[in-house]
């Protein structure tokens, strides 16, 4: 080997070394804002004052509220216990067009929580979720961007719409919570089996 060819062999193999060194480095990590990462949710709270009823008469309305069946929509999982009811809420959804683009048939379920104390109780919708009958073009919950499914499937204007829907659907349930909770627990239908 001559003398050239030593020094590009040396040139060659310190360039690599000091490309390496400067891209291996790391860079020093940023610290994360919490409350940026933390995702909206979509939720319709209400806190509703009575005539100085006890909690547990408010609980034991909001129980037998959950006994009574609907025409618009179905109520399932109701539990109750001392200061807290809680059910799930399912309304039946599908396309309002003779052939839409998207069957996106299926239903829409929230969660409704109804705390109670002496003399009020508040009433919380959440978790307002698409759940499509096929399952391929389920939208998931209403506080995404983009339907669980993708927006290749369903597009973002009936994205939208079926957004839209889901909250008109939960909206439906808060008049019915009330008068629900105005009739008194003893006053409830007996079952006539």
């Amino acid at each position: 080997m001559n003398f050239n060819q030593i020094k590009r062999h040396f040139f060659t193999v310190s360039a690599v070394l000091c490309l390496s060194v400067a891209y291996g480095q790391t860079t020093t990590a940023q610290p994360e804002d919490e409350f940026a990462k933390k995702k909206t949710e979509t939720k319709i709270t209400e806190v509703v004052t009575t005539d100085s009823l006890p909690g547990s008469e408010l609980v034991r309305r909001a129980a037998n509220w959950f006994k009574v069946e609907s025409k618009k929509y179905i109520k399932t999982s109701g539990a109750s216990g001392a200061s807290k009811a809680e059910c799930v809420v399912s309304f039946p959804v599908k396309p309002k067009e003779l052939n839409p683009p998207v069957d996106y048939t299926g239903k829409v379920t929230m969660k409704l929580v109804i705390d109670c104390k002496d003399s009020k109780y508040r009433f919380t919708i959440s978790d307002i979720r698409h759940v499509s009958k096929s399952g391929r073009t389920d939208g998931g919950s209403v506080d995404n961007a983009f339907p669980d499914c993708g927006s290749q499937i369903m597009s973002d204007l009936i994205w939208k719409k079926l957004r839209g829907e889901c909250i008109a659907d939960a909206y439906m349930v808060v008049p019915d919570i009330k008068d629900g909770m105005k009739k008194d627990s003893k006053e409830a239908a007996k079952d006539d089996w």
